[in-house]
């Protein structure tokens, strides 16, 4: 969320898109990934237990077109000493259609790193299951759209099901967004996700 001085709260709905659209979305990804490591490792520092913190980032599609991605991402890791083992780079279904060759070769270079790669929204894109073998992803995370279908009495969980067994299968982990009522989580947890 965008909190502005005299509009208030923006969604990313909202302010993203337009990013995107004038040019400013690998700017604004940039500043917002050194912000959230910078956080988290304030956090990590302040805890003196054993446990490592990550973060979760969703990377836009756009930063894909200018190739310079990776190594920015490098740069921030070596500013900050952050674990690239750490951080988690959330991607959508589109970003291999619409770059294909590039989006492998960058999200190749980033695991390279120890970076994490995810599927976010898996299965509201363009469902070619073929770049599941090509991409070097960690993780698959239904779509809250899937999770918001399981009823009270843990029924229509049968597209949820099927992508968990497909991450399964394919040795991925797998991460149910939207979760709301304790029927969904229940039958999230019977179904192993």
């Amino acid at each position: 969320r965008w909190d502005h001085p005299e509009m208030g709260t923006i969604p990313p709905t909202k302010f993203i898109p337009l990013a995107e659209e004038v040019g400013l979305i690998d700017r604004l990804s940039e500043q917002v990934l050194r912000q959230a490591i910078r956080d988290i490792g304030s956090l990590q520092n302040r805890h003196t237990d054993e446990r490592e913190y990550s973060v979760s980032v969703n990377l836009s599609c756009r930063q894909f077109e200018l190739g310079t991605l990776v190594q920015c991402i490098q740069n921030i890791l070596d500013d900050t000493g952050f674990c690239g083992r750490n951080l988690k780079l959330e991607i959508t279904e589109s970003v291999f259609f619409e770059h294909q060759e590039r989006a492998v070769s960058m999200l190749n270079q980033l695991r390279a790193q120890g970076v994490e790669i995810d599927i976010d929204d898996f299965g509201t894109g363009y469902s070619n299951l073929g770049y599941l073998k090509r991409l070097p992803i960690s993780s698959l995370k239904i779509d809250r759209s899937f999770v918001s279908m399981i009823q009270t009495d843990g029924q229509n969980d049968e597209i949820v099901c099927a992508i968990i067994t497909l991450a399964r299968n394919l040795g991925l982990a797998v991460v149910a967004e939207g979760v709301e009522t304790n029927a969904q989580l229940e039958a999230l947890k019977r179904l192993g996700c």
